[in-house]
C-alpha cells in the first residue's frame, strides 16, 4: 500500500517538474540563461557554478534520508499502538497520511536545498563555505530517526 503511494506521489512530482521545466523554456529569451544566473564568481578570474556535483550529492542524500525516516516511520505507526511521531511540526503531516507527509517532505528539502544555493553562491565567505551545514545536520537527524525506527521494528 505504502509503495503503491510512493510511486503515485514520485510520478507526480515528476510530473511537476517536467512541465515547470517545459514551461520556463519558452521564456528563456527574456530571462539570463541559468548558467549565469548561477555562476559565483571564484577568486582569480575563473568562475564555478553553484549547481556542481557537490550540491546535488547533498541534495539526493538529504531526499534519501527524509525518503527512509518518513517510510519507516509509517511502519512503526502502522503495527505499534503506542507509538507516535515525536516530532511536533511533522505530526500534523503524519496523522494525514503518507502522501502528505512524502509531499511535505520533497518541498522541505527542496526549500532547504534552495537557500543551500543561495549561500553557495553568496559573495560572503562565510556562507559559501557553510552551505553544506544546513543539509548534512537534516541527513544525520534523518538518519538518526530512521535507525530509531527500524530499532522500535526489532
Amino acid at each position: 500500500m505504502v509503495g503503491l503511494q510512493l510511486r503515485r506521489l514520485l510520478t507526480a512530482t515528476l510530473l511537476v517538474l517536467a512541465t515547470a521545466a517545459a514551461g520556463l523554456a519558452q521564456e528563456r529569451a527574456e530571462l539570463p540563461t541559468r548558467e549565469d544566473a548561477l555562476r559565483v564568481p571564484a577568486t582569480g578570474e575563473t568562475s564555478s557554478t553553484v549547481l556542481d556535483r557537490k550540491f546535488w550529492l547533498a541534495a539526493a542524500g538529504l531526499n534519501t534520508a527524509m525518503l527512509l525516516d518518513t517510510w519507516s516511520t509509517f511502519d512503526v505507526v502502522g503495527t505499534c499502538n503506542t507509538c507516535r511521531e515525536a516530532n511536533p511540526f511533522v505530526a500534523p503531516f503524519v496523522r494525514r497520511g503518507p502522501g502528505v507527509t512524502y509531499t511535505a517532505g520533497l518541498l522541505f528539502d527542496a526549500g532547504v536545498m534552495t537557500v543551500a544555493a543561495k549561500m553557495k553562491g553568496s559573495s560572503g565567505t562565510w556562507m559559501r563555505r557553510t552551505w553544506w551545514v544546513g543539509p548534512a545536520t537534516l541527513i544525520a537527524g534523518n538518519s538518526i530517526a530512521y535507525r530509531h525506527n527500524i530499532t522500535l521494528l526489532k
